[in-house]
């Protein structure tokens, strides 16, 4: 995995090459193994040993009809193959294939494998094959012989289908062989030169010894974004930390770095190793021996800082954190969103930015557009190149950034700036810092670029908070990314109908307090195709506003208790009490949960009339209150009955009998015998 952490940190030599090999010292690759999937269309396709390459939904070529003479089927190709030779050997090739609303077919295909000129062709097992429903693999086992090939020839593969008959054919009967996909990944397998490496010669600085050699291969930066591992062995130890790529002519220019513990004049042998795949066969370079000489002192600060502009990504990508945050107050009647985001860069892309404050100014026309936006200013040449982020430079940076924060958002980062921090052309005020996170070399190490905006917004109107952002490329800057967002509101302002929608892998938490709502938006290890829509109507309208709110909610219970209290002045109390507590935290909590403003309101006055009906049908007590009973007054236990007429619970004050008394509920007289 080493590979895949290729960031560019680059430091320029100032010491000449010291007897390093030649510049056109070509030390790998043999042909090896490799497993090449098919991919693209059928009249255009390509071959790719990466399975990172493979979609979701497969290509495909249809056969509706049967076939009874010979037509091509799909194309395949690998463009600019190096010089060497191919062994003899036998490649293999599968090739999913599904049969649809038939019970099977008889099928006769050929695969022709031409290198350049020459040609070879494998067949089926048999001149014809029965396929079943359903999806299956067909096979097939081409024979290569020994061939040298020269630079610039192609590999192609064609699929022919000499004959396909259905077996209990119905309407609509078809086969398709299918490929380009996880779950239809046809490929084929055999003995390639597919990699080329140059050694470069050794540069030094100080204590370090920069080892570069170009990698050239028909894949691009696929080769380095995707390839299971790639190593640098100097005397047979592994040359440790990531390696710095940098554009070349030729191909990708790979440096390491390695820091001599004893300076001096040394001759080490040097390989290189890579494995394309996962499981698969690893190539290596042949050894060679370099000679370099290297100085006492810190050196180059243990990282290779390249004259070329580097790559801003080698097809990992680099990981991007967004962190931000908005509030909504009001002014003067206005309601206004205050903005800040900060966007913290890392891997190859914080290099690149880096090595870029340090270009400020360059008049190099090599260097992208991106870079050469920025005009000079303060920066005189003794800060240009100096390997160092100066105060001035950054200040520079920051300053310029107010007008070319969009394009350098856009064209330098891959984003897009007003899905991430509004429409640029609303700002009423916008201000730009750069944080290098306490390191100001030219190295790998993070940095933070923090943007802060403010605007009127128009009050209860739906926009676009924030949605997403980054653009989706072919070769992504971004590996992944995170992030948190929190919005906040005054207590006399609201986020109406915020909402995220359905967005994977992101969580959205909003809370309703006394001051001021609070939102937070979060997320991480993201992929760059994820899409989310995060929307609000934010709004000063007393209706929502969270202060309001909470007044009129507890004005709404408290009338709501005070009632009930006092109709249930003479019964019991006890089932009352029990709702006050329960709806009453329900009500909070629709509140505290940030619920529609409608139906806290709307809860608030529903729990009022429960308890307004629950104090008028709860039991009378049996006496009024402040009266004192028998029972008291007497100082002894008396018996008690219930009033058959209304069931209020009377005390029986004498043991006399017969014993008269009257109810002290529905006042009627009831006479006790025994």
């Amino acid at each position: 995995m080493a590979l895949l952490m290729l960031a560019p940190m680059l430091i320029l030599p100032s010491a000449a090459a010291v007897e390093g090999r030649s510049s056109s010292d070509v030390i790998c690759c043999p042909a090896s193994e490799v497993e090449l999937f098919m991919l693209g269309s059928a009249d255009s396709g390509t071959l790719n040993p990466f399975s990172e390459r493979l979609g979701d939904d497969p290509e495909s070529a249809v056969i509706a009809n049967a076939v009874t003479s010979e037509e091509v089927v799909a194309t395949w190709r690998l463009q600019d193959l190096y010089a060497g030779t191919v062994p003899e050997s036998t490649w293999a090739i599968s090739l999913p294939v599904l049969v649809e609303n038939a019970g099977g077919a008889q099928v006769n295909f050929t695969v022709e494998v031409a290198i350049g000129s020459n040609v070879y062709v494998g067949e089926l097992p048999a001149p014809s094959t029965f396929v079943g429903q359903g999806q299956s693999t067909v096979s097939f086992n081409v024979p290569v012989e020994e061939t040298t090939v020269n630079d610039g020839w192609d590999l192609e593969v064609v699929l022919l289908a000499r004959s396909v008959i259905f077996s209990v054919p119905q309407s609509g009967s078809q086969l398709s062989v299918l490929w380009g996909a996880d779950d239809a990944d046809a490929s084929i397998t055999g003995d390639l030169a597919v990699v080329q490496m140059h050694l470069l010669d050794v540069e030094t600085q100080g204590a370090d010894a920069y080892v570069g050699i170009v990698v050239a291969s028909p894949f691009g930066t696929d080769l380095l974004a995707f390839s299971n591992e790639m190593t640098l062995r100097l005397d047979g130890s592994v040359v440790s930390g990531d390696p710095v790529e940098t554009q070349s002519a030729d191909g990708i220019r790979v440096t390491w770095t390695y820091t001599d513990d004893d300076p001096g004049e040394r001759t080490m042998s040097l390989q290189v190793t890579l494995r394309l795949q996962s499981g698969g066969a690893t190539i290596t370079s042949e050894s060679r021996d370099v000679t370099f000489t290297t100085e006492g002192g810190d050196g180059g600060g243990g990282s290779y800082y390249p004259s070329e502009e580097p790559l801003r990504t080698t097809g990992a990508g680099s990981a991007l954190t967004v962190v931000g945050s908005m509030a909504f107050s009001q002014d003067r009647g206005d309601l206004v969103l205050e903005r800040e985001t900060s966007i913290t860069l890392d891997g190859e892309m914080a290099f690149w930015m880096r090595w870029s404050l340090d270009h400020l100014g360059s008049e190099d026309l090599a260097l992208s557009p991106t870079i050469r936006s920025f005009r000079a200013g303060g920066v005189g040449d003794e800060e240009r190149e100096s390997r160092m982020i100066e105060s001035v430079e950054r200040q520079e940076f920051e300053q310029q950034m107010g007008k070319l924060h969009v394009s350098f958002l856009s064209n330098g980062l891959g984003l897009k700036p007003d899905e991430l921090i509004g429409d640029s052309g609303d700002f009423d005020t916008v201000g730009i810092s750069l944080d290098l996170h306490g390191e100001e070399r030219v190295i790998n190490h993070p940095l933070t670029i923090t943007i802060r905006s403010r605007e009127r917004v128009d009050d209860g109107t739906l926009i676009d908070l924030v949605r997403d952002f980054i653009v989706v490329q072919p070769v992504p800057f971004w590996s992944d990314w995170s992030i948190e967002l929190t919005l906040r509101s005054s207590g006399l302002t609201a986020l109406a109908g915020l909402d995220l929608g359905d967005a994977e892998g992101l969580n959205l938490n909003h809370r309703r307090l006394p001051m001021g709502e609070v939102a937070v938006l979060s997320g991480s290890e993201l992929d760059q195709g994820l899409t989310f829509e995060l929307i609000a109507a934010p709004t000063s309208a007393p209706l929502y506003a969270p202060l309001l709110v909470l007044v009129g909610t507890l004005a709404v219970l408290a009338g709501g208790l005070a009632l009930g209290w006092r109709v249930s002045r003479n019964r019991r109390r006890g089932l009352l009490l029990t709702e006050v507590v329960l709806l009453g935290i329900i009500v909070f909590a629709m509140f505290l949960f940030a619920y529609p403003s409608i139906f806290v309101l709307g809860a608030a006055g529903s729990s009022a009339f429960i308890w307004g009906v629950t104090a008028l049908v709860s039991p009378r007590t049996a006496r009024p209150a402040g009266k004192p009973s028998a029972r008291n007054m007497k100082n002894v236990p008396l018996p008690t009955f219930a009033c058959p007429a209304c069931g209020t619970v009377n005390d029986v004050p004498s043991h006399e009998r017969p014993l008269r008394i009257v109810c002290m509920g529905c006042q009627r007289g009831i006479t006790i015998q025994g």
